[in-house]
This record gives structure tokens, C-alpha cells and sequence, in this order.
């Protein structure tokens, strides 16, 4: 056996790990059942189910007639590793116990946690890397100690610093023998959450087996669970209850060979649908939708909770990316809840700790973190968006059917719509978030009125159980596409999965000329931001130009409904968003167009024009707090002289809200909007003197009329919205009125800035918009 061979001469040092009672095992009933091995691999299948039917062979042959024996236990990097060699047959779960002082039996010490079979040894590593790999965890001595295949582990975190001896027991076993199956020390740990947090640890690097041009890191980490979930270290958020305490979790995180992380690089977050697993979501998986990153970090999670459910626990549970009752029960089947719950997002902790843990060790951009994912990833995505909205840029929804879960194995982690039970979480109103509100495109489930931009994909010939092309499906796109939320819609031709559309109108193969680019990796990594204000477009479906998704009847050529393809603002693009206030107000600007020009014809806007409405979302709250006053919009071309003008709608006191804004297809117009105050009657007062510009627009010549007590010059500089001076010159004035002309009429069409001072320095800005 590699490695520890013997317990660690630590020193007793009294106190206990905090925050967990005793869990009763009679409660948990045990049930026999086999190893089964997921047939899915990182590489490829058959070859990993024969090295694993080797390794497990052989794994067997060492383990013949031997109970579980040599159990150490070290402190590392803010958690305690226990690891003792395996009984044969391997046991359904272990019991893992720990008391300050030595026991005999387990009646006199605290249960940590129970894992299965699938969690102390590495089932997951196995099935999706590598079959023959072995956790790999910190030594306590600054190195690494990788498990022998015939060793298991469980993993504690600690919430203040002590010594426990710790004990390993087949479940159902009582006794505990002194040199065989606790420690010969009580071990030592402690609790330094500044100085020594917890760590996630990589298990090997690979190139990623579908594009070499990426490198593949694959970390694990193990949960702190308890019961009362807020009760967090300050480090390391509680990502379990207290039956899954130490459960160990994966995620890949993969970057091009040539990553350079010297400035701060964008995060690409993907989640996996039901039946999947992380290793499908690599550089050169996907090719449909070409998620490798080509500046930033993609990372890739595995959610996955061991437990039983109807059947036998294995590598499938799934917690739809969020989390799952604070009571389930994972050692009993059919734990069906009877009495009102709490469903814990302990998955969307653990995915939000990672994020902080990719800024810190990886030098992320926390305002570059972009969402996708297909199918039940799609709904995970659906609701980090909408629980955390400011953490995310934007999120990518492959296939979302917006209902949520409806089999019996999820109402048994998460109860049944019926029930619908509360989560931890609080919306707007303060109200309990319900766990049946989190999939769909409509309830808000934050304190946070806005979201970041949502794009949502769906295939007309989907018939997946939980996800089908339906009427909840049209009735969700409808409803967003009223509320002004910032939501893009697009339908076509598919099924289900992203690779069966060879007549889809969205894809038509993997090559760029066959498919569209605006949910490409490379694209959300180059143009979205969270620190940016949102132009959410809505109301697309009102105009007369509009395709329609019909009824929510799947099929397509005349076979359904409405028309086979379609999008509600799929076209709109945007950039050069800017928002911030000054002496004179607030300045809300960006440049707008529909798609045109795109390499793969698909993609481009079939009309020149489209029109909607536009809320000004994810504002400042300096901002916010004009949404009452009167401001003035202008939409000016950069490629002709169209200019339109108009007034902000404040009236809901909240949002500032444009109507009927006309948008040009790229090649044929491109705007730049300006939002601010209204210039029409400008005018600015000061100690010794007044300024009026007029008329305003102005086509020809501007007028700026100055009212002074005392004779000098006054200073006038002309400057346009990238604050590039394009006029200076000084007039001289006398005591009275004056009269001041300026020839605009060879400038462009646009908004500038006027700014003028007198002798005294006392001077101000004004707006001037040129037709």
C-alpha cells in the first residue's frame, strides 16, 4: 500500500467538530445492492469498463477476507482527511465517527456522515476520466497523498479548531477496536478560515480528448453539510444537509493551451441535462453550438448526489443544478415528504463558491461570468439567473421546458408541484422563493428587480418527458416577451438534443458557415458583461413583421402550429454600452443593429427593420434615481443623416422605458443611441451672467444667447460624444445681451456637447442636437 501507513503522532488537544448533532442510524435503513458502472467515460467506453472491471478485480484480490482496518486521519488546507482501508464485499456506506476522547463503540461518539460506495471510492473520476484513477488530496505536509485503490475516504470540515479521534464502521457495525478501525491519536485540526480556507484539489491534468488544442483540469472538492445551512464558515458555504456531509463533487475547468491569464479573463460556466455528466461538455464537445473558449476559462459541472430514490443509488441522481430538501432522506427508498419542507439550493452554493475560487486562484473577471446549458442544465441555468442575476452576464437556455421536474425521483428529493415547497431563497417581496417558480422565464426569485440577458433556444420536434415543445413552452415565450426582462427567443426545426438538426434553421451542421455564432463561447467572452447596462427589447411579438411560434403543438410542416422557425429579438445586437451621470445629468448611450453581414446566412435579419419596445435595465442606482425626471432619447445613424428623437417614458417611476424604437438591419443603419436630459429650452444661470441655446434640434445655425453684467470673452468649445473637441473659440461680449451664432450645418448628424466659460471660470454645458 502506498502512502500512510500508520496514524499520525498527534498530539490530544481536546474540542470536537461543531455544528452537528448525532444522526440516528436507526432512522436510516440500509438496503443491499451492487456496483453498478455508468457507461460513460472521458474517453473511450469500452476501454474504460474493461479497466475498470480490471482494477475492481483486482481491488477485490487485495481486499479478500479483510475488514475495514488502519484508519488515519490528518488535518490539510481546512479539512480533516480520514482514510482506512475497505472491507470485502464492499458495504453499501460506511459509518464515519469521531470523539474527543476513545471509544469502544459508537454509541459514545458523533456520526460525521455516511458515504456510499460511489463517494469514498471515486466512482465518478472513474466513469468519466479515467477507470483507473484514486483521489489524490493534500498530505498535511505540503505535498500530495494519492489513495491506494483498496483505501476509501471521507472528508470533515471543521468549525473550530480541536482534536477528535475518528473511527471507520461498516454500517450497522457498533464496535470500534483499538489499532484496527479508529485512530491511535485523537487528531488535531484547525480552524483558520482566513489564513487556511478550504481548497479545492486537482485529481490530474489531460488534454481535452475532443480538440488537444485545450488542457483540462479536473478538481473535486467535499461538502460541508449540516442541517441548519446557514450556519457556514466564512471560507466555505454549507453545500449539503447533514446526511451528505462529505460528499465529494467534480468540475472540469478547461483553457486553451496558450492561456494567459495576466489581465483578467471571462469564465464560461456550462451545465449537463439529465442524462449527462460534466466530461460531455469539453473543448470539441458541442461542436453544434462551439463552446470552446477562446480567451477565458470554460468550466464544466457534474451534479450529482448519491442517494436512494425509487431505485438504487447510483451516478444519475440529479439535483436539476440547484440543491434538494433539507429532510430527504438518501439512505431510505422512496422518501416521499409528508409534512412541508425547505428545499436548500446546496448545489447552486457550491457552484457560486467555485466561482469565487476560480476569481481568486485564476484571475477571472467576476463581471465576465457567462451561463449555458441544455436540457435540465438549461433549467439550472434558468434559475442561477434568476436567483443571482448580478453575478452572471448572461445566460444560454438549450431546451427548457419552464415546468420544472415532474417524476416520483424528484418529487422525493424536492416534494411534487402540488406541494411546491419554499427554498431558502427570498424574491423581490421578500417571499419565499417556491421551488416550482424557479424554471420558467416569468416569477422573479431575488431581491433583484433586473436579470442579465437570457437567450433560449427550443427544438418544435422536442419530446423529451420533461422539456417538450408545448403550450407551457409558447405561453413562457409570450409572457417574457411581454415583460421587458431582457429576453431573447429563438424556435426552429429540431428535437431535443443539439446534434439531431440537420434541417434546423438555427444549425445546419458545425462549421461556421452552417451555424449561428451569437451562442458561441468565443462570442458571450467578447460582448457581455454584468457591469453594463442592459437594453432589454421587448414586445417583439407585436410587430406586424413577426414570425409565431403557434399554439405550443409540436411538429413542423404543417404538422404543428405557427411558423417551424422564428425569434423574438434574436436579431437585435448592441455595443459600446456606456451609463454614467455628471453636473449634467445622466448619460445612458450604446449603439444598436440588427444582425447583418453574419458568416453563416441563417443568422442574418431577413427584414431591414424590426420594431419594439426597450426598458433600460441593470442601471447604477445613480441612474435609477432619474427615472423620474424628464429625459430625452436620440437615435442618430452612423452611416446617414437619420436622426429620431424622443421622450423617456418614466411613468411606472422605476424603469425607463422607450417605445416603438425602429431598428435597421447592419449594412443598412446603424444607431447610436443618447439618452440625457431634454436641451430644448436649455439654459444655464450663474453669478454674472445667463446662457440660452436655441432653436434646438438645429439643422443650420445655432444660437447661443448670452445675457452678462460685465464686458470679456466667452469660451466655447464644441465636443462630440466621444468627447473629441471639434471647435474652440473665444467671443468677446459686452455688458447686456449678446448674441452668439455657431455654423453646425457641414457637422454630422448626432448629439454633442457645447461647454462655455467667461473670464471668471464660471461657465456650464449644454446639449445641442445637429439634424
Amino acid at each position: 500500500m502506498a502512502g500512510h501507513t500508520s496514524s499520525r503522532p498527534y498530539e490530544s488537544a481536546g474540542g470536537q467538530l461543531q455544528g452537528r448533532g448525532a444522526l440516528n442510524p436507526c432512522k436510516w435503513g440500509v438496503s443491499k445492492s451492487r456496483c453498478p458502472l455508468r457507461a460513460s467515460s472521458f474517453v473511450c467506453k469500452n476501454l474504460n469498463l474493461m479497466r475498470f472491471l480490471y482494477t475492481f478485480l483486482l481491488l477485490c484480490a487485495v481486499l479478500a477476507a479483510r475488514a475495514q482496518t488502519n484508519v488515519r486521519a490528518w488535518y490539510a488546507e481546512g479539512q480533516v482527511w480520514v482514510v482506512w482501508e475497505l472491507d470485502l464485499p464492499l458495504p453499501e456506506t460506511y459509518g464515519i465517527y469521531a470523539s474527543p476522547q476513545p471509544f469502544s463503540n459508537i454509541e459514545d461518539a458523533i456520526l460525521l456522515g455516511r458515504p456510499f460506495y460511489l463517494e469514498y471510492l471515486p466512482f465518478a473520476l472513474r466513469a468519466q476520466i479515467d477507470s483507473s484513477m484514486n483521489y489524490r488530496i493534500p498530505d498535511g505536509m505540503g505535498g500530495i497523498y494519492e489513495l491506494a485503490p483498496n483505501e476509501g475516504l471521507f472528508v470533515a470540515t471543521p468549525h473550530q479548531a480541536g482534536a477528535m479521534y475518528f473511527a471507520v464502521t461498516a454500517w450497522g457495525d457498533s464496535l470500534v477496536q483499538e489499532g484496527v478501525n479508529i485512530t491511535d491519536d485523537a487528531v488535531p485540526f484547525s480552524y483558520e478560515p482566513e489564513n487556511d480556507p478550504v481548497e479545492c484539489h486537482l485529481q490530474t491534468t489531460l488534454p481535452s480528448p475532443s480538440n488537444p488544442d485545450y488542457t483540462c483540469r479536473v478538481y473535486v472538492l467535499w461538502a460541508d453539510g449540516r442541517q441548519n445551512y446557514w450556519e457556514s464558515r466564512p471560507d466555505f458555504p454549507v453545500m449539503a444537509n447533514a446526511a451528505k456531509n462529505g460528499m465529494p463533487s467534480l468540475f472540469i475547468a478547461c483553457v486553451p493551451n496558450d492561456f494567459d491569464n495576466s489581465e483578467p479573463v471571462p469564465l464560461t460556466i456550462w451545465l449537463h441535462g439529465g442524462q449527462g455528466d460534466a466530461q460531455q461538455s469539453v473543448p470539441g464537445k458541442r461542436r453544434i453550438i462551439d463552446i470552446d473558449p477562446e480567451e477565458g476559462i470554460l468550466v464544466a459541472h457534474n451534479d450529482d448526489v448519491i442517494g436512494w430514490r425509487v431505485d438504487e443509488p447510483h451516478l444519475g441522481g440529479k439535483t436539476w443544478h440547484f440543491g434538494w430538501r433539507k429532510n430527504w432522506d438518501p439512505f431510505t427508498q422512496l422518501d416521499l415528504p409528508l409534512t412541508t419542507d425547505t428545499v436548500i439550493n446546496y448545489t447552486q452554493r457550491r457552484y457560486l463558491w467555485i466561482d469565487e475560487w476560480l476569481i481568486k486562484n485564476f484571475n477571472v473577471d467576476p463581471k465576465r461570468i457567462n451561463l449555458n446549458g441544455h436540457s435540465m442544465g438549461s433549467a439550472g441555468c434558468t434559475a442561477l439567473a434568476k436567483c443571482y442575476p448580478s453575478h452572471y452576464a448572461s445566460a444560454a437556455i438549450h431546451s427548457n421546458g419552464f415546468q420544472g421536474p415532474g417524476t416520483v425521483n424528484a418529487a422525493i428529493v424536492f416534494g411534487n408541484a402540488a406541494q411546491n415547497f419554499p427554498t431558502n431563497l427570498v424574491n423581490r417581496e421578500g417571499q419565499p422563493v417556491r421551488f416550482y417558480d424557479l424554471w420558467n422565464l416569468i416569477d422573479n426569485c431575488s431581491p433583484e428587480r433586473d436579470w442579465p440577458l437570457m437567450r433560449t433556444w427550443h427544438g418544435k420536434q422536442d419530446a423529451n418527458d420533461a422539456m417538450a415543445w408545448d403550450a407551457d413552452v409558447v405561453e413562457n415565450y409570450r409572457l417574457a416577451d411581454s415583460l421587458g426582462m431582457g429576453v431573447q427567443i429563438f424556435w426552429s426545426e429540431r428535437g431535443h438534443n443539439l446534434n439531431t438538426s440537420p434541417i434546423d434553421h438555427w444549425y445546419h451542421g458545425n462549421q461556421p458557415d452552417e451555424q449561428i455564432a451569437y451562442d458561441n463561447t468565443d462570442y458571450e467572452e467578447a460582448h457581455f458583461r454584468s457591469d453594463t447596462w442592459l437594453p432589454a427589447f421587448f414586445n417583439h411579438r407585436l410587430d406586424s413583421q413577426a414570425r409565431d411560434p403557434g399554439d405550443g403543438t409540436p411538429g413542423i410542416n404543417g404538422n404543428g402550429s405557427g411558423d417551424d422557425w422564428g425569434t423574438w429579438g434574436g436579431y437585435h445586437r448592441w455595443s459600446e454600452l456606456e451609463a454614467y451621470s455628471d453636473a449634467g445629468g445622466p448619460h445612458i448611450e450604446g449603439t444598436f443593429w440588427l444582425e447583418g453581414g453574419a458568416v453563416y446566412d441563417n443568422e442574418n435579419c431577413p427584414i431591414d427593420s424590426l420594431q419594439a419596445d426597450l426598458y433600460i435595465r441593470r442601471l447604477p442606482d445613480s441612474l435609477n434615481a432619474f427615472c423620474g425626471a424628464n429625459l430625452m432619447y436620440s437615435l442618430t445613424s452612423l452611416d446617414d443623416n437619420y436622426v429620431a428623437t424622443g421622450m423617456v417614458d418614466c411613468t411606472d417611476g422605476e424603469l425607463m422605458k422607450l417605445e416603438d424604437v425602429l431598428l435597421f438591419r447592419k449594412g443598412i443603419r446603424r444607431l447610436r443611441l443618447e439618452i440625457a436630459l431634454p436641451v430644448s429650452t436649455a439654459s444655464v444661470e450663474a453669478r454674472t451672467f445667463r446662457a440660452l441655446l436655441y432653436p434646438n434640434p438645429v439643422a443650420d445655425i445655432a444660437r447661443l444667447s448670452v445675457e452678462t453684467e460685465e464686458a470679456g470673452l466667452i469660451h466655447l468649445r464644441l465636443l462630440d460624444l466621444q468627447g473629441r473637441r471639434l471647435l474652440q473659440q473665444a467671443y468677446p461680449c459686452l455688458p447686456g445681451r449678446n448674441e452668439l451664432e455657431l455654423p453646425v450645418q457641414n457637422l454630422p448628424a448626432g448629439m454633442y456637447f457645447l461647454q462655455f466659460s467667461n473670464e471668471q471660470g464660471e461657465g456650464g454645458v449644454l446639449r445641442m442636437l445637429v439634424r
